[in-house]
């Protein structure tokens, strides 16, 4: 909402300014809600505090609110552009960050392997129960080596890093506005009503 201290041309102008940002996005409802309720009030209050005449106030009315629709637009383009620009960025960071993370699991994997080749191969200790030692010869020679054998490699499972494609400069596609600008004709019964009101 604006401001009490808001002189009326810039109330206006910030009106018009909600209802076309609103219909860019989207926001069809929002828009018929600051045209509906917003905007009546603040012609009146402008119309009030100009001295034009009637046909100067509604050509007035026009170039404000077509001069607020193109900002509206200008900034909806530039938003997608910024979007474009912001989304690929991130897959850029994301696969960067990717491939380092594959390159430092790679190490760990290789060390890893390393080590376990490393290792002296331990037997495993025999288990005893009592009545088999009070039974047992005893015997003084070491055990027979393990037939079992640590694999020299462990198998590798590659995952490939789904590629995405850059496009730099101007060739990218960017989603199009979801709503539709607003135009004066679309509002200029309503407008000429208020100006009719009030004069009256």
């Amino acid at each position: 909402m604006q401001s009490p201290q808001a002189n009326p041309l810039d109330a206006l102008k910030g009106g018009f300014r909600r209802a076309c940002v609103k219909r860019l996005v989207g926001d069809e409802p929002g828009a018929i809600e600051v045209l509906r309720d917003e905007i009546p009030k603040l012609v009146v209050a402008w119309a009030k505090s100009t001295t034009l005449g009637g046909p100067e106030k509604k050509a007035k009315l026009k170039e404000l609110f077509d001069d607020e629709s193109s900002r509206a637009e200008e900034l909806a383009v530039a938003f997608d552009l910024f979007a474009g620009r912001f989304e690929a960025r991130v897959a850029s960071i994301v696969r960067q960050e990717l491939e380092q993370a594959a390159s430092r699991l790679d190490e760990v994997t290789v060390k890893l392997e390393r080590g376990l080749r490393e290792l002296p191969v331990q037997p495993e200790p025999e288990v005893v129960l009592a009545a088999q030692v009070e039974s047992a010869p005893v015997e003084t020679s070491l055990p027979a080596e393990p037939s079992e054998e640590v694999p020299q490699e462990l198998p590798e499972e590659a995952e490939e890093v789904e590629e995405v494609d850059e496009t730099e400069g101007g060739e990218e596609e960017l989603d199009p506005p979801r709503g539709i600008g607003l135009r004066f004709d679309e509002i200029e019964e309503m407008i000429d009503e208020v100006l009719d009101f009030g004069e009256s």
